[in-house]
């Protein structure tokens, strides 16, 4: 069994919104997400990213075919990124529940790390929980550091805050990045 990363199809945008659910139930409990937050990138958003080539997602293969892991199909994760003041952000990371601790979020964010040195962006940017076992320590442990307010540029403040909007707690959110090198021969993240 083998996880494929690989460019997201238009055909596929319909589905992630379930496979980003999945994921999220993982935070059901959690107290800096509110009762009822269902909140989830919209489709809109990921055809976009998909046309432009900023959005991947996992597929477990099994030999040459993929393996039928859910209900919803083969895609056990996603990633979409944008570029936010000439700079890679990691916008959205989601991996089904059964999925997560198995190398697929890793396998997407070094995808999006190779989009962003190809973008000939010097960081990869994201935001996520400071107090969440999966999320800053996982990142930090991917080389990924907290950067406090001072060094944040107008767009990732206003992606901060735009969480705000969504319900929530900024005072358990952090922003971070990831310090890239350029790409040795310019290699790029898989097509």
């Amino acid at each position: 069994m083998e996880i494929v990363v690989r460019r997201a199809a238009a055909t596929e945008v319909a589905g992630l919104a379930a496979v980003e659910r999945d994921g999220d139930r993982r935070y059901r409990g959690y107290d800096g997400i509110p009762a009822g937050f269902d909140d989830t990138v919209a489709p809109t958003v990921l055809a976009v990213a998909a046309g432009e080539g900023r959005l991947w997602v996992a597929v477990v293969m099994v030999g040459d075919r993929a393996a039928s892991t859910s209900d919803d199909g083969d895609i056990v994760g996603f990633a979409v990124a944008e570029t936010i003041d000439g700079r890679a952000h990691l916008a959205q990371l989601s991996v089904r529940l059964v999925s997560q601790g198995q190398g697929v979020g890793r396998r997407l964010v070094d995808t999006v790390a190779g989009w962003a040195r190809q973008q000939a962006s010097d960081s990869l940017t994201l935001c996520t929980f400071a107090d969440v076992a999966w999320n800053r320590p996982l990142y930090e442990h991917l080389g990924f550091v907290v950067l406090t307010p001072d060094h944040w540029t107008p767009g990732l403040r206003a992606v901060f805050e735009a969480d705000g909007d969504l319900g929530l707690d900024l005072s358990r959110r952090v922003v971070m990045a990831l310090a890239l090198a350029p790409s040795p021969g310019g290699a790029g993240p898989p097509a």
